[in-house]
């Protein structure tokens, strides 16, 4: 019978948390220049301070990519154990990679020209290329990175549910947070749903954390009725 492991659980949970905080302050530690004309662009980029926290940003971002895949192994094989056939759990894995994959781009985009900046001696471009850097982060954040985190989130709490690999409040946390997820990204606000990602994350990492070494019953087919079974299989008097 397939067996969780309480060591490697823990470690995942610490990626978890870690993750989250490092998600969190990524996104919240710069705000590139919105809506404003040529003038205020170009002043605002040529603020050092501006130029520093978006490297910064795009470092902890960085940090916080193979952190998520410390989190995504021991869920994966936890979900997988709970139900051993399930195309789900792929699914789970699979979108956790290209999540972390879109988070990278993301976060070199994101600092991108600060760092060319300051540490490459580059002039600083034309208000053009500031707008489409930081529209181009933006979307490849909002429109790739987010929804690819609501579908881990969306599959791994239904099966979460289905089976019992996790506690059900944290399946019914995850329905809630794919739900809103989706709503802020049909509303082109994608990266709204970080702390709601964020918050998801934390709430499986509890629980990872808190999970003895246990068996896992996976979820099996009924047996067959007996006139279906093997002529082979019949008691001979």
């Amino acid at each position: 019978m397939p067996r969780t492991h309480r060591g490697s659980d823990r470690i995942g949970a610490l990626g978890g948390v870690a993750f989250a905080a490092l998600l969190f302050l990524s996104v919240f530690a710069a705000e590139p220049v919105r809506r404003a004309t040529d003038q205020q662009l170009l002043a605002g980029w040529a603020n050092s301070g501006l130029r520093r926290d978006l490297i910064v940003s795009m470092v902890l971002m960085l940090l916080a990519g193979p952190c998520f895949l410390v989190f995504l192994a021991p869920l994966r094989d936890r979900l997988r154990a709970a139900d051993p056939g399930s195309p789900w759990t792929d699914l789970v894995h699979g979108a956790g990679v290209v999540f972390v994959a879109t988070l990278a781009v993301t976060a070199a985009s994101r600092g991108l020209i600060a760092q060319a900046v300051r540490f490459g001696g580059e002039p600083l471009p034309g208000p053009d290329t500031l707008r489409y850097a930081t529209q181009f982060s933006d979307a490849a954040f909002g429109l790739a990175a987010i929804p690819f985190a609501t579908l881990v989130v969306a599959a791994a709490s239904l099966l979460s549910l289905r089976t019992g690999a996790l506690a059900r409040w944290v399946g019914w946390v995850g329905l809630g947070v794919t739900t809103l997820s989706l709503v802020s990204i049909a509303l082109l606000i994608g990266p709204l749903a970080t702390p709601l990602v964020a918050l998801w994350v934390l709430a499986a990492s509890a629980q990872l954390f808190r999970a003895r070494e246990t068996r896992v019953v996976p979820v099996e087919a009924s047996p067959a009725p007996a006139h279906d079974r093997p002529q082979g299989a019949l008691t001979q008097r």
